[in-house]
């Protein structure tokens, strides 16, 4: 998890109180391609794991070269291009084998197991072609090749001779990864801390930071054992795409408690990140409710409007450690309004 570290810390970093372009550029083609080596060995652990010697030596080998990549992320990715696409080709194609090797011990999901691997494979060309093309082409054609496999995946698995996803183990493994970007977040705030000149400003900022995280937790997983229950769920596409805007938006709220702590960021990229830092936390969190359990979907849309509202017109108070007051009240509003208007609702028949 050391590669999702250095990613998180990405948006860390201002110059001149600016973040500067080329980082908020490669915040999202990092995070992406970190977190897509993550969904496509979930997905194959899901429905294919057989706790083999070849799966384990080849997890082995992909923790290994996942750790190695880390040495070419960060500010330095354009300089070290060719090696990180190299590796991440390699990890890709150990993944595909993956697939490909537990046909040997399938039936009914050979055909499709098969086709997964082909799909990695073809990705894997149209990533590894990336190298081949200037800046910002090579980066768009990365992109384009790890959208492919997403889509790729999505079509093949309509068929109805493929087998449900194991709702539990990947919602578990959702989680998992939540709880790392959580313990990110704490990261981010705790380092903040360190050689600060404290004053009044920034105490309330460290104490509404944390607040921010705890409402954010609770209000998470108080309803995440719901998503385990899901009748209509039987690929898991939703829940993971879903989440990549979950994942996305605590990294960058994490990073907008840190400059609130450290108050080194201008107003107007300030706003920017909390207003998209709580968007992509509400589509990520209930896109998923909102899509298999009808009577939320009224509650859902009335109390984000509200706490998007919140947002961003806190984001114009006249410092930024006010900002973040009223932006961690938007989400003490989100808690409450969810736990009054929409986990009241009866869902129990949209639920096995």
């Amino acid at each position: 998890m050391s590669s999702i570290g250095i990613v998180t810390h990405q948006l860390a970093h201002t110059h001149h109180n600016h973040i500067d372009p080329k980082q908020i550029w490669m915040f999202p083609l990092q995070f992406l391609s970190i977190w897509w080596i993550w969904t496509l060995h979930t997905l194959f652990a899901n429905r294919f794991d057989t706790d083999s010697r070849y799966h384990r030596i080849s997890s082995l080998a992909i923790m290994f070269l996942m750790i190695t990549m880390t040495a070419f992320l960060g500010s330095d990715l354009f300089e070290n291009y060719g090696l990180f696409i190299g590796f991440y080709a390699v990890i890709q194609i150990i993944i595909a084998g993956l697939y490909i090797n537990s046909t040997k011990a399938l039936n009914e999901s050979k055909e499709y197991a098969s086709k997964c691997g082909i799909i990695i494979i073809i990705g894997t060309i149209i990533i590894g072609a990336s190298f081949l093309f200037p800046d910002p082409y090579r980066e768009i054609t990365l992109v384009l090749g790890i959208f492919f496999e997403m889509i790729a995946f999505i079509l093949v698995s309509k068929n109805k001779n493929v087998p449900p996803v194991h709702k539990e183990h990947l919602v578990e493994r959702i989680g998992l990864l939540s709880i790392i970007l959580l313990g990110e977040s704490i990261i981010s705030l705790t380092t903040a801390l360190r050689d600060i000149n404290w004053d009044a400003l920034s105490v309330i900022a460290a104490v509404t930071g944390f607040i921010m995280i705890g409402l954010i937790w609770w209000i998470y997983y108080d309803s995440f054992h719901v998503m385990e229950r899901l009748k209509a769920m039987k690929n898991g596409f939703t829940l993971i795409y879903s989440h990549f805007f979950l994942a996305m938006g605590f990294v960058i709220l994490a990073n907008v408690i840190r400059h609130a702590i450290l108050n080194d960021l201008n107003q107007n990229d300030f706003r920017v990140l909390a207003i998209v830092g709580m968007c992509f936390f509400y589509v990520g969190k209930q896109t998923i409710y909102f899509k298999f359990l009808p009577p939320f979907r009224k509650p859902i849309v009335i109390n984000t409007l509200i706490c998007v509202f919140i947002t961003v017109g806190s984001t114009f108070l006249p410092k930024i450690e006010y900002a973040l007051i009223g932006v961690t009240i938007g989400m003490l509003y989100y808690t409450i309004g969810n736990f009054k208007f929409t986990l009241t609702k009866d869902v129990s028949r949209f639920l096995d």
